[in-house]
């Protein structure tokens, strides 16, 4: 990571915080220049009390005291703004990261590359800490390269006095000043070397740890949910999990190599910069005896030599730091700024009291990221206004990828698809998926109070609320609660109430009422009931719907019986459509699926 990619990555996070890059600079050159401001002075006065001028040394200490005192409040006044900035800095990338994901397409944030970088970014936190710590490495590191270049400076001023003037024999001095350029260009090639070097060795241990790190999460986190308890328990795997827990630590001792490669190499440096410390002294020594320096100027240039030696030591190992959280935590910057949508559109959606929206899939083929097998092959419905359609078939046939793709949680492979004509990439994103309101087999709810789970915000609609429970009948459910609609629900919160996964899902189907959008989708929430249950969830939420477009998708044919039209998809293509009656007579799949399960019923 260079200079010019650490100052990016400072300008990338100060985003909101506009002046952070400017209290960076003032921060780095006043906590490096004060100690410098101080050791010039304090040479002056040391040099103006040997020769007896006290006015003039407490006029120089005033100075001093004036200018130290500035710079250091200068100094620790940006590092409180700095510090702000990087505390709240973790906060507000995880707010951009989670509004990124929020607003990115499904297919994206589905996608293993995109799940893979977030979960190294979880990992680098966890071994090197977060972005607030890198920003805080990078400060120092600038801080140290402003010392290293103040230092650098006093020791070339030192040369310069000693190549023109003194009683020192001009070749010993040249000698000597070869010698100590040659020495700093060692070390400085060595540094790099080095740091090369531990860097390239870190980023490998990390390469193998990281599958490491994510099932030692995954198993403590693991061990605490309700499934894991009564599973442990009952398959007594206790064993088997301190085993995979103890073997998973057992690999990561990968980092006791790592500690002794770079502790072994940091010695070595250590050692040579010292000797490089010892020189710059002998030099000085050399130089002050030939008259060039006066005494306080000793004092002076021996302090820059040693600030010096540990700048460049500090930069060495904050640079490796740095390096090798940036090969985890960039990723929240290619997250961040890559494309949300693969094509996003900007036409308004139409609001229409009417409901009029006809959706349609005209040649439709879709196989998913990374796979061969088409899931749907030249698929072409249409969803008429007002209908009610039912979506049937057996696992695997497509049902709910086409109601993915309805929805642009994925975009067709081949065809397109239409609302009111036009192809549904052309609408804006969030208007488009404003019309619907689906409900489907996996939904989830919030360990926070039901109101604000069905309403899916903090700021709830009373009216709507109350219609849309009354609708859902849980009525009779929520008023056994303890705070009513204001429960909280799940138990991470330590105060939540557990519902049944019959309650669960009216909740959800309320939810999907509350909304009160103009397309309706059901996908399998009711899966947990019985056969007669979900008929009368279906057919009760039917009466619910009104004039609006409705899908219903089961693997019951009987919960169907009320729709207009049924769809029956097998091996990603339409097979047959019709009523019930109509596919009853045909004596197709439908028919096989329906009397199938009839005669499971009634066995």
């Amino acid at each position: 990571m260079s200079l010019k990619q650490m100052w990016e990555y400072v300008l990338f996070q100060s985003n909101g915080y506009k002046l952070a890059a400017l209290f960076v600079i003032v921060g780095t050159v006043c906590g490096a220049g004060y100690a410098y401001v101080n050791s010039i002075l304090y040479a002056r006065i040391l040099d103006i009390l040997i020769i007896e001028n006290y006015d003039r040394a407490i006029y120089m200490v005033v100075i001093m005291i004036v200018a130290v005192w500035i710079l250091m409040v200068l100094e620790a006044l940006s590092k409180i703004v700095v510090d702000t900035w990087m505390d709240s800095s973790d906060y507000e990338t995880k707010k951009r990261t989670a509004k990124k994901v929020f607003t990115m397409q499904y297919e994206k944030v589905e996608r293993e590359e995109t799940l893979s970088a977030l979960r190294k970014v979880r990992m680098g936190e966890l071994s090197e800490g977060g972005i607030a710590v890198q920003l805080d490495a990078i400060y120092s590191f600038f801080t140290y390269i402003v010392k290293t270049v103040f230092s650098t400076a006093f020791l070339v001023t030192l040369i310069i006095k000693a190549s023109f003037g003194g009683n020192v024999n001009v070749l010993k001095i040249l000698i000597l000043t070869l010698l100590l350029a040659g020495f700093m260009a060692l070390i400085a090639y060595l540094s790099v070397v080095i740091a090369w070097k531990l860097g390239e060795k870190g980023n490998e241990m990390s390469e193998k740890n990281v599958r490491g790190n994510s099932e030692f999460n995954y198993l403590t986190s693991f061990m605490f949910s309700d499934a894991a308890a009564l599973n442990i328990r009952l398959y007594d795997c206790s064993d088997y999990i301190i085993k995979k827990c103890k073997l998973i630590i057992d690999s990561m001792k990968i980092w006791i190599e790592y500690g002794r490669y770079k502790g072994i190499r940091n010695g070595i440096l250590g050692i040579i910069m010292q000797l490089l410390a010892a020189y710059i002294y002998i030099y000085m020594a050399v130089v002050a005896l030939g008259g060039i320096v006066t005494t306080g100027e000793v004092l002076m240039y021996a302090g820059a030599a040693i600030t010096m030696v540990a700048s460049i030591q500090g930069m060495l190992g904050l640079y490796n730091s740095i390096v090798f959280r940036n090969k985890f935590l960039k990723t929240y910057e290619e997250f961040i700024e890559d494309e949300n949508m693969s094509y996003d559109g900007t036409l308004p959606i139409e609001k229409r009291d009417d409901n009029r929206y006809e959706l349609a899939f005209k040649g439709v083929s879709f196989k998913y990221p990374g796979c061969d097998e088409y899931i749907l092959k030249n698929v072409s419905i249409k969803f008429n206004i007002g209908e009610r359609i039912a979506l049937v078939g057996l696992n695997g046939a497509g049902k709910t990828t086409l109601i993915k793709l309805l929805m642009r949680f994925y975009e067709p492979t081949e065809g397109e698809i239409t609302l009111n004509g036009i192809d549904i990439r052309k609408y804006d994103y969030n208007e488009y998926v404003s019309i619907f309101a689906p409900v489907f087999q996996d939904f989830a709810l919030f360990d926070f109070p039901i109101d604000e789970n069905i309403a899916g915000s903090i700021d709830v609609n009373e009216v709507r609320l109350k219609r849309a429970i009354k609708d859902a009948q849980i009525e009779d459910v929520i008023e056994k609660l303890p705070d009513k609609v204001h429960t909280r629900l799940g138990h991470h919160n330590g105060e939540g109430t557990g519902l049944s996964g019959g309650e669960k899902q009216k909740v959800a189907i309320a939810r999907a009422l509350y909304k009160d959008a103009p397309f309706v989708i059901i996908d399998e929430p009711t899966a947990a009931l019985d056969p007669v249950a979900e008929a009368e969830v279906y057919e009760n939420f039917d009466k619910l719907v009104g004039n609006k477009t409705s899908i219903y998708i089961s693997h019951r044919m009987s919960s169907c019986k009320f729709c207009d039209r049924i769809v029956v998809l097998d091996g990603g293509k339409i097979a047959e459509e019709g009523n019930h009656k109509e596919l009853l007579a045909q004596d197709g799949i439908y028919a096989k699926l329906y009397n199938t399960q009839a005669e499971y019923y009634t066995a």
